[in-house]
């Protein structure tokens, strides 16, 4: 059965924001954490920003459980603040744990022999 496995391009993305030995958490976000825009702290380096939320907007595909908290995180992409951008690499830390989970494909062997990948 084939398997989805995002292991390697993960390991790269925590390398590439300098994040492979951060320590690994077992929540997405913070219970108390709430996010506004137009918040008065200090103004993250946009492209950074956008680099780390695009990151995880591809990685979304192959882990559901991150879907909603990575789609909070992109709303505030136009002016990212500190805490915007510590919310987005707390999910990578969650990703961390995660590191060995793949996805599962059933195969379903055709007529002909080939194989049907489906959900």
């Amino acid at each position: 059965m084939p398997v989805l496995h995002p292991k390697k391009s993960l390991k790269e993305m925590l390398e590439r924001f300098h994040m492979p030995n951060y320590n690994p958490i077992t929540t997405l976000f913070e219970s108390d954490l709430k996010m506004k825009k137009g918040e008065e702290e200090d103004a993250v380096y946009n492209t950074l920003f956008n680099q780390v939320v695009g990151s995880l907007r591809y990685l979304y595909n192959i882990r559901a459980t991150i879907c909603q908290v990575v789609e909070v995180v992109s709303r505030f992409a136009y002016d990212p603040r500190k805490s915007y951008l510590v919310a987005a690499k707390r999910i990578l830390r969650y990703l961390q744990v995660t590191l060995d989970f793949g996805v599962l494909f059933p195969c379903n062997i055709g007529l002909e022999g080939s194989v049907q990948l489906g959900y």
